[in-house]
């Protein structure tokens, strides 16, 4: 059975995490990146864009099923294993080789800040803790 029932509860979930991100200390490591970054997910079909903004870190938007900015990096993925990669259980270099995750543009940017991807894992935990399993 899938994590999330549709988009919404995905967006109510994963997307609420990502709100908060900019303010925390993990919002610079988006802007490292260099530019938009698009999730596209597969079951249930839904897409969240971040486009770090003009002021600079930690400053980024959320944006919900948009394509606009041009993303400069995608990855495309089923929704449970988002929600598990953003727990820490996946590797992003095995999924990449097994093509669970899609990714297109300058892979090696991202590739950099996996290492410093820990604390937001387990923001990403603790965030879900907090919220008692609700929307899940």
């Amino acid at each position: 059975m899938a994590i999330f029932a549709d988009k919404e509860a995905l967006y109510g979930v994963l997307g609420a995490f990502f709100e908060t991100l900019p303010a925390g200390p993990h919002g610079p490591l988006i802007h490292r990146v260099g530019g938009p970054i698009l999730f596209t997910f597969h079951r249930p079909e839904a897409r969240i864009l971040w486009e770090p903004l003009p002021g600079g870190p930690p400053e980024f938007a959320v944006h919900y099923d948009a394509e606009q900015p041009e993303p400069l990096l995608r990855f495309e993925q089923d929704a449970d294993l988002a929600h598990r990669f953003w727990q820490g259980e996946v590797d992003l270099q095995d999924a990449l080789a097994r093509q669970q995750i899609r990714a297109k543009g300058p892979l090696a940017r991202a590739m950099k800040l996996i290492p410093q991807l820990d604390p937001v894992y387990l923001a990403y935990r603790q965030f879900l803790a907090g919220r008692g399993g609700e929307g899940l």
